[in-house]
């Protein structure tokens, strides 16, 4: 079962990312805080957003390129404006000179952020947020999770038809077929009940019994 933050949660854990201090040997402090975001922000797996390149963010549309996923696809992912401005500020702190080819958070030897590295980080703050980690996480992955458990959320409160959005999604997420699409749409229904019921008699036949990741 993923590990489902809470607004306040959340909220504390990007405090804990934002105030990470300047150090002259890291680049921690400026990467860190746009690329958990993105990986929030996004949907993101924690390997696509280690191996984007300067060449995969484009500021002017507003996108992501994704190459080669989990499935073996590529997609263009859009980011909201907030993301956008970001990387546009990383850009200027740690691009000006970097060419297309260069990862996008690099190590300050110009390197791929190493996965391990991100996840000791992610540890680090979650100490500080004050939010406990168990041998079962939170991870960062569930950060993922919790992207899509929100924008359903979401659209159900919008009156979005979630029975036309759902194929969107899935192909947003990059998932092999809808049964990992379902699997949100549960856990979304488990968490806000009080929400879900109200399009019961829509999504009912969308919702799953069973639960598959």
């Amino acid at each position: 079962m993923p590990y489902i933050f809470s607004e306040k949660e959340l909220s504390l854990f990007f405090q804990a990312v934002d105030n990470c201090p300047p150090h002259p040997l890291s680049n921690r402090h400026m990467i860190d805080r746009l690329m958990f975001r993105m990986i929030y922000g996004c949907g993101l797996r924690l390997s696509e957003a280690l191996n984007l390149k300067l060449k995969d963010v484009d500021t002017v549309d507003g996108t992501l390129n994704i190459i080669q996923s989990k499935n073996n696809k590529d997609r263009k992912i859009p980011m909201a404006t907030s993301l956008v401005n970001r990387c546009i500020i990383l850009n200027k702190e740690i691009h000006l000179f970097s060419d297309e080819n260069t990862y996008y958070f690099k190590s300050p030897l110009n390197r791929r952020l190493d996965r391990s590295t991100a996840y000791r980080r992610f540890r680090e703050y979650l100490w500080i947020a004050g939010i406990p980690h168990s041998g079962h996480g939170p991870r960062i992955h569930d950060l993922r999770h919790l992207y899509c458990i929100h924008c359903l959320k979401r659209w159900v409160l919008e009156g979005k038809d979630i029975t036309n959005l759902f194929p969107y999604l899935s192909v947003y997420l990059d998932h092999a077929d809808f049964r990992g699409t379902q699997y949100y749409l549960r856990l979304t229904a488990d968490l806000y009940p009080d929400i879900i019921s109200k399009t019961e008699a829509t999504l009912g036949y969308v919702i799953p019994e069973g639960r598959h990741l």
